[in-house]
């Protein structure tokens, strides 16, 4: 049988696995990097298929190879894995059983996906052109599972293409989304410390209040990208923690705040970044304060390329009508690690609708749920792409 042709009949029998699978790791979530219990269970269903992995990368990332039966490019599949800190409230059967801990952005499911589609493929392994990688990451809540991956030698050999998804529950089930170019924004953060002097409350005079200080920064901050970023220019920079002060009565001696900016454009972060230290020198002689900054880049604008993706989309309609790939009005404004494996190899990341009908919810949300469809429709998109992309 032809590979294509395959698909869809080993899809419909490995489904009732692959969502009962997809339960047991929402019943069990586990935050970044402390996936012990997901990656012991995505190994294990990894050698059943007898697909050879590296495990232990990046503490708990997992990285497996399908060796076709003829010469071909390697093809990688990403699967993110950790999940959140948020409660899950009761009511689902197969609701998170550590509390605190909760999969509110459907890691579980792309885990899932990921782990079908090696099922299905190791199934024509003698038949494919090529070999395809399966990549397990953690710790993408954090922004930091992928480029830790990278680090440990997760791209050896490198592959020519990567995959990524991302259920969207915000979309049908059934449909497929995409957006081109830059589909998600780049993530800095940034933290100050503004150093006053302190003095008592009655005596402001004898010191330099660092409260006083970071008002103003705040405030000055939000001009950045109101006044100084181009309109079409998409930025958005956000002071989400503030804390100084030891007495209502004393002066404080120091704020530190903790920041996050997200762009769609490289040199518009550096401009902000500029910007903001321009701000900090300049309140050094206004307000007579100094500062500490610490700058770190966590991810990069993700990118699709233009002709992995152009082949996907390909599969895409076929696989669900092209009624149904749906592009994307807009790029989102949150971050996805995936970028760095895009900024090494040509890339394409999809959205697969999962919405519950009558049931509006958003990822990171105590009350997200998906439609458990969408993991044999992912399982069969992601296969079709790997094949297309060999041929």
């Amino acid at each position: 049988m032809n590979p294509v042709d395959h698909v869809a009949p080993s899809v419909e029998r490995w489904s009732e696995e692959l969502i009962a699978l997809r339960r047991e790791l929402h019943a069990h979530p586990e935050l970044a990097f402390e996936e012990q219990e997901t990656a012991r269970r995505v190994a294990g269903f990894l050698e059943r298929l007898g697909l050879p992995c590296r495990t232990g990368l990046a503490k708990t990332g997992i990285v497996a190879l399908l060796e076709g039966g003829h010469a071909g490019p390697t093809i990688a599949v990403r699967a993110d894995m950790d999940a959140l800190p948020i409660q899950e409230p009761a009511g689902l059967a197969f609701a998170s059983t550590v509390p605190g801990k909760m999969h509110a952005c459907g890691h579980d499911a792309h885990t899932a996906i990921a782990l079908g589609v090696a099922a299905v493929l190791a199934e024509v392994r003698a038949q494919l052109r090529g070999r395809v990688m399966f990549v397990f990451q953690p710790a993408e809540e954090t922004l930091n599972g992928a480029p830790a991956m990278l680090e440990a030698g997760a791209f050896d050999p490198t592959p020519d293409a990567i995959l990524g998804f991302h259920n969207w529950p915000q979309l049908a089930t059934g449909t497929v989304g995409w957006h081109p170019g830059a589909v998600m924004a780049s993530a800095d953060a940034f933290d100050v410390v503004i150093r006053g002097v302190s003095a008592h409350g009655a005596h402001p005079h004898l010191g330099v209040d660092a409260v006083i200080a970071a008002a103003q920064f705040v405030q000055q901050v939000q001009t950045i990208v109101s006044r100084e970023i181009a309109p079409l220019s998409s930025a958005v920079v956000t002071i989400g923690r503030i804390n100084g002060g030891t007495a209502r009565n004393v002066l404080a001696s120091s704020v530190e705040l903790n920041a996050s900016v997200r762009t769609l454009e490289s040199d518009t972060a550096e401009r902000i970044h500029a910007a903001v230290v321009r701000i900090l020198d300049g309140m050094k002689t206004s307000l007579r304060i100094d500062y500490d900054l610490k700058w770190s880049k966590l991810v990069p604008v993700l990118r699709n390329d233009a002709a992995t993706l152009a082949r996907v989309l390909e599969v895409a309609r076929d696989v669900v009508g092209p009624a149904n790939v749906v592009e994307m009005p807009n790029p989102t404004m949150g971050s996805e690690d995936f970028a760095w494996f895009a900024e090494r190899v040509p890339a394409a990341h999809l959205r697969i609708g999962s919405r519950i009908d009558g049931h509006d919810t958003a990822i990171h949300r105590a009350d997200y749920r998906l439609n458990e469809d969408m993991i044999p429709l992912g399982v069969k998109l992601m296969s079709r792409a790997v094949l297309a992309l060999m041929a």
